[in-house]
């Protein structure tokens, strides 16, 4: 177990660090779009070779996500030449210059839309379902093979909310090392997590995984508090009173917006996050009455390579 401080400002950071938004908040540059306008006609063929001068930006964007502060925001008006079949075609080869797509459920889809279904995950909808907000997590949680890095795409943003959140797993363990070490232990042991449902015949319902893991100099965070709370009830068991109290001091911490980078996807910005230590999230939203108008995103899972 990692038992000192994160001292490194570009792994832990709080609120504060939204007044740097030259940090996070890219626009690609004229000749990087150029580049795109040039290539108009042939975007939907996703051919990355004929892209250099993204590519070159966007192998920037990866070292940000691997090597600094976890998570971008590419600003939309970059896109504002494009329609939104060719902007959804431009997210892709984004998103391939990161890594490889991954399957993002049993039906093997790459492309997930994240929209209000009228779901809720008090009765096993997913998060990307519904309209909750809270629940700050990282994606895919229930899974053994989780995706590096994770991309949402601003199709439309909701009429009111649907703010995004970013956290540092770093900072939320420094604090755990601060105020109750003891704690802190809880969390690197093993917990069982619900698949929701996404499993096949002949595999086990839920999978059990510790929430934190220090490994190579890296610290690695996997929770969605839903989803141990229904694992548990899957699995017939209990969560511990020591356990109880480790999840409740961590979703405190979650929920503090000292701790919080707040940032609202407005129509056509791309986001890219590390989902090995940014926790993510959202506020509760109202969409438009209007089908054509509600909250829509375009999501990716991505395996570094």
């Amino acid at each position: 177990m990692l038992s000192e401080l994160i001292t490194n400002q570009k792994l832990a950071w709080g609120e504060s660090f939204k007044e740097f938004c030259d940090a996070y908040l890219i626009k690609l540059s004229n000749n990087a779009i150029n580049e795109l306008l040039e290539n108009k006609n042939n975007l939907e063929q996703e051919n990355q070779n004929a892209f250099p001068i993204l590519q070159n930006e966007i192998l920037k964007i990866k070292h940000i996500l691997l090597e600094e502060h976890g998570f971008i925001i590419i600003d939309g008006k970059s896109f504002e030449a494009f329609s939104r079949k060719e902007l959804q075609a431009i997210y892709i080869i984004i998103s391939n210059f990161l890594g490889v797509l991954i399957p993002q459920n049993i039906k093997n889809e790459f492309l997930v839309e994240v929209k209000d279904e009228g779901k809720s995950m008090k009765t096993g909808g997913r998060y990307h379902q519904t309209k909750d907000g809270g629940s700050c997590h990282t994606d895919s949680p229930q899974w053994k093979n989780t995706p590096d890095f994770i991309g949402l795409c601003c199709i439309h943003p909701a009429k009111i909310g649907g703010v995004n959140k970013y956290i540092s797993a770093y900072t939320i363990h420094n604090l755990f090392i601060e105020q109750n070490i003891d704690l802190l232990k809880n969390l690197y042991n093993n917990f069982y997590f619900d698949k929701r449902g996404e499993f096949k015949p002949g595999e086990e319902p839920t999978i059990f995984e510790p929430i934190i893991k220090y490994e190579n100099d890296r610290l690695t965070f996997r929770y969605l508090r839903d989803y141990i709370d229904h694992g548990y009830k899957v699995e017939n068991k209990e969560l511990t009173k020591e356990q109880l109290q480790s999840l409740e001091l961590l979703d405190e911490f979650l929920d503090n917006k000292k701790n919080v980078v707040e940032y609202t996807l407005q129509k056509s910005d791309m986001t890219f996050f590390n989902n090995n230590w940014i926790i993510h999230g959202r506020t509760n939203f109202e969409d438009f009455e209007d089908s054509e108008k509600k909250r829509l995103m375009l999501r990716v899972w991505i395996k570094n390579t």
